[in-house]
């Protein structure tokens, strides 16, 4: 696995991940396909009256608490490779994971997070593979926290009568969080005993992996409290969108439409789920009980937000990179022949008192 993904990375001359191949441009004529489909079924004259209604102060602040979120995610990564050499702080971890993100805007089956990998490589000196386990790790976290979120709020809302597609999204999200527990699980044993037939290159990356998928003790708590965090805001950018088309939503239904829209984004053969997402996140509004002029225009205002604008502002990032100090697939140092990392393995550090 940690082969096949490092040979991918280092694809393109040691560049950096080659983001743009035929999958992608697949991914990205499927997704046009489906987005301009749903865009049939829209009234964009009543979308557009509704908007022009809406309270911009409400939808403005959703905004922020979407985006806020960034800086939070960005502190939660640094601490959960806070035991491993690196040279950033939480800003720089910040700006890598909205621009890894935005990646995966616009590539399909989840390759922002290789790019994710590569980002912490060439701008903090992190080693990929360590720098991939913690993402792994915080994946899994993620992935945890949101089927419990989601299946608590679908019992508050629907008792035992789940609605059949809710049903199958909490099916999915357990399938994603018992996948990404297993890789964790299949490391630690590695960790015991890696076999001594495997190529040397490939034991350095286990190990660099193994290095970066658990944080250290004492970062546990604070990465479960910021992973708290960044869905509670989550949930609030959500509840904000929906107070400014006037409708005020209870705790229980607020985090039901974040979480199963979230579920439905692992959809491997688009962008971030890209078609998937508005179809989930429009009928989570009907269920909820909103009218389905309503449902459509807060799922459009609401992918503009999280969706489009993110791909705008990713791009604007990237064409002031040079301003800002960060460093793309276009601006990689020449990688050591044999060493895909060119990094040696990260050493956990002792924590000290």
């Amino acid at each position: 696995m940690i082969e096949e993904k490092d040979q991918y990375i280092t694809a393109n001359g040691g560049e950096g991940p080659a983001l743009w191949s035929r999958s992608t441009l697949l991914s990205v004529v499927i997704t046009v396909a489906v987005l301009v489909f749903l865009a049939s079924y829209v009234d964009l004259t009543q979308v557009w009256r509704e908007v022009a209604a809406s309270d911009k102060r409400f939808l403005f602040l959703a905004a922020l608490w979407h985006y806020g979120t960034y800086p939070v995610r960005g502190t939660r990564w640094r601490r959960s490779l806070k035991h491993v050499s690196g040279q950033c702080g939480n800003a720089r971890f910040g700006l890598l994971v909205f621009f890894f993100m935005f990646v995966d805007n616009v590539v399909p089956a989840k390759l922002g997070d290789i790019y994710a990998a590569h980002l912490a490589r060439i701008n903090c000196g992190v080693r990929r593979s360590a720098a991939l386990g913690s993402i792994v790790f915080l994946r899994m976290v993620d992935a945890w926290v949101v089927l419990i979120l989601a299946a608590a709020a679908s019992w508050y809302l629907f008792s035992s009568s789940i609605p059949g597609t809710v049903a199958w999204a909490l099916i999915a999200a357990l399938i994603a969080a018992a996948a990404a527990t297993a890789v964790i699980v299949v490391f630690i044993l590695l960790k015991r005993a890696v076999p001594a037939w495997l190529p040397e290159t490939v034991r350095q990356r286990i190990g660099a992996f193994q290095t970066g998928m658990l944080p250290d003790r004492g970062e546990i708590a604070p990465v479960l409290l910021l992973t708290i965090a960044i869905w509670s805001m989550e949930s609030l950018w959500i509840y904000f969108l929906a107070l400014g088309f006037n409708v005020n939503l209870g705790l229980g239904e607020a985090v039901f439409l974040t979480m199963i829209p979230v579920i439905a984004s692992v959809f491997p053969f688009t962008p971030s789920g890209a078609g998937a997402v508005e179809l989930t996140l429009f009928s989570c509004l009907r269920l909820v009980g909103l009218a389905s002029p309503l449902a459509v225009s807060l799922t459009v205002v609401n992918r503009f937000i999280d969706f489009w604008l993110h791909i705008v502002l990713g791009a604007f990032t990237w064409m002031i990179r040079g301003k800002i100090g960060l460093r793309t697939w276009r601006d990689s140092p020449s990688l050591v022949i044999g060493d895909p990392d060119a990094l040696p393995t990260p050493v956990r550090k002792e924590n000290t008192v």
